[in-house]
This record gives C-alpha cells, sequence and structure tokens, in this order.
C-alpha cells in the first residue's frame, strides 16, 4: 500500500536509489522548512558522490507546500525510491 501523505508539517526525508545492475545511484531530500516570511519547498538530487542541484519553492500557505512535498514523495517512490533516515 503506497504512502499517500509522508509530509503533515514541518519535517524532511532523504530518499535513495541504488540499482548497480543499471549503474543507478541516486539522492533525493525533501524538506519543508519556514522561511522568513513564507514556508519553503526545498529540493536537492543528484548522483550519490557528486555535486546535487537544488531548489527552493516558496509558499504562502504551508497547505500548499505539504500538498506539492506530498506529490513528489509519491513520485519518487513509484520510481523506486527508498526512504533512508540518514541526512549527511
Amino acid at each position: 500500500m503506497p504512502v499517500t501523505s509522508r509530509f503533515t508539517g514541518y519535517c524532511r526525508c532523504q530518499l535513495v536509489l541504488i540499482n548497480p545492475a543499471m549503474n543507478r545511484r541516486r539522492i533525493y531530500f525533501l524538506e519543508i522548512c519556514q522561511g522568513l516570511f513564507n514556508v519553503v519547498l526545498f529540493r536537492a538530487w543528484g548522483r550519490i558522490g557528486y555535486r546535487v542541484r537544488c531548489k527552493e519553492e516558496w509558499y504562502v500557505h504551508i497547505e500548499d507546500a505539504i500538498k506539492e512535498a506530498n506529490r513528489l514523495y509519491r513520485e519518487k517512490t513509484r520510481k523506486g525510491y527508498q526512504e533512508t533516515s540518514h541526512y549527511g
């Protein structure tokens, strides 16, 4: 049964996709945090061991950030990413 709502407020998660047969070692990081005036959805992704790409999206309401974070989480888990507890 897929997770439909991983994010419920301010939090973060790290997803990894490791498939040696296809030479895939990918990481995806999501975090919802409070900015100075707005809510920020921070994303970072890339190949493990290399420079990652980052993107920030600003939202007026936390509900919109949660909705987008859950959508991204579902998309990545459908592609085979798994959540890990390491944030380093």
